[in-house]
């Protein structure tokens, strides 16, 4: 049966549609053609693109289909449309580096759209990236893979949008660092007069989801691709480091496109380390940073650091020099970087990354010589410390716990529900190191096939940030229950009380937090007062 291509509603005219949504704009996308008729190349934005009928791909879903059958067929057609919409992502982050985030992300269905495949309807897309939220449903009109000939739809039980699902996926997945699954619920192969498809986050799906065991067995890559050697302004960290990286991605992504060395500090370790393995990979200069501790580079470090900067591998391709807690670096060696950083050419400070475990606030009232502070001051930011984000760290630590577990070589771990939560009480002793520290101790402690459970959280932070003892707290405390007992002055309610009471001084008074420090709920805990104020 024939089915012509369904045009937009009437009350909209195609002219319009091609200035509609955020950038770039489909005619944006449009103007950005251009075809050399002396190389026979056709290039947007620079990147080359092509030209062809559509019954290329036809040919090629048939024959794969016919090669090797229509499960593995769709396999590798979603794997190589996910591997489009990654590539197609990172290029509009590179193409436009000024654009806010949220239009780069929305640009991948007017890029749909404008590549010919398939108009999209949006009916609504709901994302979040700092807290990593997405919920999205689309209807899908004209698709190109729903169609068996010009114009003839397809004739299938099944939804058949596979390269254009792969596509959704990889797209979304590179904005947020972490597997984003589309699921095509209905298609014009099945005889619907439009495909509707929806996305989430894998884990808005469920891990025991069948497409996204298909996902992360089959789909997603395996090995992450060698970084290349030049500004990748749309490179996405680590789902792990999303959190601690969120309140300055933005800034990371700036920065890494200017000719200026970057301040990263804050109070403490707060992820000035993480921050600046971002800001490398974006700018290209993973591989081969130069690093130096602030307190054990003197001038003679320094000037040798500086020489062998200037010498690079590859003339377009410097090395980076990275100065941990600069703020610990000798007054003589701080006089000659900011000596060097006046007289080097302004496209060389780009390869200059300075980290400080002080806040901008107490760099600029002396933490470092002023004349230093005024060559790094304009290109700074500060991370926000762990003590002013308790509420992110039950989150931050189960993202980071299975990453850990596969650096360990060890299964990924089982959590039990609100196991985590007391690690929002209060800040590790040593910022992120700290939590590092205790989350390592999480999984070793945890025996194998086991959850983690709130008791062994409480262990592990108790072996690594130990509380100091309170006043009167005694080393033998079964010895004075044995002598209490002996003189039948022993009180199991003030004992009790006692209990009660130094989990609520440790917890700060938190009562949910004593609740789980003493193994019991919190409703339990309060009826418990109750009774002993009886």
């Amino acid at each position: 049966m024939k089915s012509p291509l369904l045009p937009l509603k009437r009350t909209i005219d195609s002219p319009g549609l091609l200035d509609r949504g955020g950038r770039p704009t489909v005619r944006e996308l449009l103007g950005g053609l251009a075809f050399d008729a002396l190389t026979g190349a056709l290039h947007l934005n620079g990147e080359r693109v092509t030209l062809q009928l559509a019954e290329a791909d036809r040919v090629l879903r048939r024959e794969l289909v016919l090669l090797l059958g229509e499960d593995e067929a769709r396999i590798l057609m979603l794997r190589r449309g996910f591997r489009m919409g990654q590539h197609d992502a990172g290029f509009v982050a590179q193409s436009w580096p000024a654009l806010d985030r949220g239009d780069a992300f929305s640009a991948g269905t007017r890029l749909h759209m404008f590549s010919g495949i398939v108009r999209v309807e949006t009916i609504h897309n709901d994302f979040d990236f700092a807290r990593g939220r997405f919920s999205a449903e689309f209807l899908w009109h004209n698709s190109v893979e729903a169609e068996d000939g010009p114009d003839q739809p397809r004739q299938s039980d099944r939804p058949v949008c596979w390269q254009q699902l792969g596509y959704a996926s990889g797209y979304a997945s590179f904005f947020f660092g972490v597997p984003v699954i589309y699921k095509e619920t209905q298609c014009v192969a099945q005889g619907h007069r439009c495909c509707r498809v929806q996305g989430r986050l894998a884990t808005g799906w469920g891990e025991d989801d069948p497409d996204v065991i298909l996902f992360r067995n089959r789909i997603l890559p395996r090995i992450p691709e060698a970084p290349r050697r030049k500004p990748q302004a749309g490179q996405v960290p680590d789902a792990a480091d999303m959190p601690i990286l969120a309140p300055v991605l933005r800034w990371l992504e700036k920065a890494a496109l200017l000719p200026l060395p970057c301040l990263i500090a804050g109070a403490g370790s707060c992820g000035q380390e993480v921050a600046t393995a971002h800001l490398l990979r974006l700018s290209g200069r993973a591989d081969g940073a130069l690093r130096l501790t602030g307190a054990n580079t003197g001038v003679e470090t320094l000037r040798a650091a500086l020489a062998q900067q200037r010498k690079p591998r590859r003339r377009d391709f410097p090395p980076a020099l990275v100065l941990d807690r600069i703020e610990a670096m000798p007054a003589p060696a701080q006089e000659e970087l900011a000596s060097a950083l006046s007289i080097q050419e302004p496209q060389t400070w780009s390869r200059l990354v300075v980290t400080s475990a002080l806040p901008l606030s107490h760099l600029a009232a002396g933490g470092v010589l002023p004349s230093l502070w005024a060559r790094l001051a304009p290109l700074s930011t500060e991370l926000p410390g762990l003590a002013d984000r308790l509420a992110d760290l039950p989150h931050l630590a189960e993202l980071r716990l299975p990453r850990l577990a596969a650096q360990l070589g060890l299964d990924p771990p089982v959590v039990a529900p609100g196991a985590l939560d007391q690690l929002g009480d209060q800040p590790p002793l040593h910022g992120v190191e700290g939590l590092e520290a205790i989350l390592t101790a999480i999984l070793v402690d945890t025996p194998e096939g086991a959850p983690i459970t709130a008791t062994l959280v409480a262990r592990a932070c108790q072996r690594v940030a130990p509380r100091p003892k309170l006043l009167g707290e005694s080393n033998e405390l079964e010895a004075q229950i044995a002598a209490q007992m002996t003189a039948g002055s022993f009180s199991l309610p003030a004992h009790e009380a006692r209990i009660r009471a130094l989990a609520q001084l440790q917890a700060n008074g938190n009562l949910s937090a004593a609740a789980r420090l003493l193994g019991i709920s919190r409703a339990q805990l309060a009826y418990r007062e109750k009774v002993g104020q009886k």
